[in-house]
């Protein structure tokens, strides 16, 4: 069959645009450094090209004109998020498959967008047809913009921590980042912003229902639509879920719900833990055990671990400083910057210097019931997200659970909520009780009632992040720890009381691990010991003092309870237990942000003795 002048021109055209669509894209990647590799890009070559043509051939509306913009500037969102933003962070290549994915998925969202677009303005009705494929191309650039605005706030691409921190969120700390990260006012312009996007992307599709009038629909035409409708849903369906950032996201996901199998094999491990009940401390030194979680506390910002700090902001633990039954411990680290990674290990046996994994290991929790005490978690903080995160996983096992506000949410009330918990325990029985506070969690300024509010920010500073606000936070959080420890002594016989941090915070970009800086995990840590314990464990004492300048991280918390309660078992590392003289570690072999940096390139590292 002989094609007229006319369809000649028109194929050439065609080819051409699909031609240059194609080159183009591979030179992006090839310019950003990120070769998606000849054995991915050749053999890709023909199918795109012919679909491209195809959809040109159905619709009759060039590839590059403003009537297919909405459509191709959806489809390109997806085709560069992930490489360019990667290659922008990282300056290195990422795989090459992922990449000729993410360049087949955007591709295939376009000529899905497109063949829809031109079988459904067959039907008339145009004007709410191109508000629908408005919605849908705002609904199709959801995931590139998350992307680009995660990267233009904190100059990074989404990775598995950022990512698992998205998994886990609630609305309430959502609206917290935005707040702090972005500002009101900024986001209410992004908002208007996308509204301009779904208004020009209306415009545009009008612009394709006009050109669409100007040709007569044909049986072939409209079979190549829904062929290409049919093979770009197979190609989304198939490839969607291999692209670089679902990728990421199956990698937490996964990680998700395999700690949600801690619940599983719980009565069988906790069984298995076997602790000699005479020796442990609840049998030498009966009365209460006391630990309290702060929150993106740092030691940088706290009076009594840095003396030349300009704000008084923790008065009652400077004043137990000169207590000997107090000892601080000046180099204590977090193993990461965000609570659940920290705190998996921190209240297990998990830690970054063994293989163990979460969903096998017992908990403080369990070795203290194994030792004897009533066990008892307090949290001034939500169960966070679709599912239980870890930390929720282990309070559960505790004999007596509650939350202040018990949701997944962000609690909005003060952590002085929590003292009258207190009043449930038991004074003459042994207990062991966690207490999870709010601290200094961002916005510092909501931490806290206006009787605390004692220092000021120059004019003109926020309030919600200001470093007057988190001294206020800080000097309420101290507070809270007075009266916690006042409480206890007087009338739970507390025998002793352990505070640390589950992570630090730089005042400026919080504690996001993608922007990382070692104040983010310098943390504040001291145990308290009462002279009824020091004359019951003078080991685990004298250990302990002998400690107080050496380097530790957080997630040895686990084997340090072990050691504090006297409680070893085959569960128990005294290598990693701060009250053991067997303890292993200092400043050139310990690590952070699990293993990522040693603790000796920390450039404002305090001597270890």
């Amino acid at each position: 069959m002989q094609l007229s002048t006319e369809r000649q021109d028109r194929l050439i055209r065609w080819l051409t645009a699909s031609g240059i669509y194609y080159i183009c894209l591979i030179a992006f990647y090839i310019d950003i450094g990120q070769d998606m590799g000849a054995e991915y890009f050749i053999p890709v070559f023909l199918p795109v090209v012919l679909a491209l043509v195809l959809v040109q051939y159905g619709t009759r509306v060039p590839l590059f004109s403003w009537a297919t913009l909405p459509n191709l500037f959806t489809g390109l969102a997806w085709c560069s998020a992930f490489p360019l933003l990667y290659t922008w962070t990282y300056h290195q290549d990422w795989y090459m498959s992922k990449i000729c994915f993410d360049f087949l998925v955007g591709t295939s969202l376009f000529l899905l967008l497109t063949a829809l677009e031109g079988a459904l303005f067959r039907l008339g009705h145009e004007k709410i047809i191109a508000f629908f494929m408005a919605l849908l191309n705002l609904f199709g650039i959801v995931i590139p913009f998350i992307q680009y605005a995660y990267y233009f706030i904190v100059w990074h691409c989404l990775s598995p921590a950022s990512l698992m921190a998205l998994y886990l969120t609630n609305w309430r700390e959502s609206i917290d980042f935005i707040e702090s990260n972005v500002g009101v006012v900024p986001a209410c312009f992004i908002i208007a912003g996308l509204a301009l996007f779904l208004y020009a992307c209306w415009r545009g599709h009008m612009a394709f229902a006009r050109r669409l009038e100007q040709e007569d629909s044909t049986a072939g035409r409209m079979g190549a639509l829904a062929l290409l409708v049919i093979g770009s849903l197979v190609s989304l369906w198939w490839y969607v879920p291999q692209t670089s950032i679902a990728d990421l996201w199956n990698d937490v996901d996964t990680y998700v719900k395999q700690t949600q199998t801690y619940s599983l094999n719980y009565e069988e491990r906790f069984a298995s833990l076997s602790i000699e009940g005479t020796q442990a401390l609840a049998a030498k030194s009966p009365g209460t055990v006391i630990v309290v979680i702060g929150e993106s506390a740092s030691r940088n910002y706290m009076k009594a671990f840095t003396n030349d700090y300009a704000y008084d902001d923790t008065p009652w633990q400077s004043q137990q400083k000169a207590n000997p039954d107090f000892l601080f411990f000046q180099n204590a680290y977090s193993s990461w910057s965000q609570t659940v990674p920290v705190l998996q290990r921190a209240l297990t046996e998990q830690s970054q210097y063994n293989d163990k994994e979460f969903f096998n290991s017992a908990s403080i929790l369990d070795v203290a019931k194994k030792s004897g005490y009533d066990t008892y978690w307090f949290s001034n903080q939500g169960r966070y997200g679709q599912y239980d995160s870890a930390i929720t996983l282990v309070a559960k096992t505790a004999d007596h659970a509650e939350w202040t506000d018990d949701s997944y949410n962000f609690s909005d009330k003060y952590d002085e909520t929590l003292l009258p918990y207190l009043t449930q325990v038991d004074p003459a029985k042994n207990n062991f009780i966690v207490l999870h506070i709010m601290g200094s969690h961002i916005y510092y300024n909501n931490r806290y009632p206006e009787s605390f509010n004692k220092f000021q920010g120059e004019e003109g500073s926020s309030t919600m992040t200001s470093e007057a606000s988190y001294a206020n936070s800080i000097l309420y959080t101290d507070y809270i720890l007075s009266q916690v420890f006042d409480y206890a002594k007087k009338n739970l016989n507390l025998q002793a009381m352990v505070y640390f941090s589950d992570h630090g915070e730089n005042l400026t970009i919080s504690h996001n691990p993608d922007v990382f800086s070692f104040d983010m995990v310098r943390i504040p840590m001291w145990i308290y010991l009462s002279p009824s314990y020091q004359s019951a464990l003078p080991g685990r004492t004298a250990a302990l003092r002998s400690h107080e300048s050496r380097y530790f991280t957080n997630d040895m918390l686990y084997d340090t309870i072990c050691g504090l309660l006297n409680a070893p078992s085959e569960r128990y590392d005294p290598g990693q237990d701060f009250t053991s003289t067997s303890y292993r570690f200092n400043r050139d072999n310990l690590t952070t942000m699990l293993g990522q940096y040693k603790l000796s390139t920390d450039p404002d590292g305090n001597p270890e003795q």
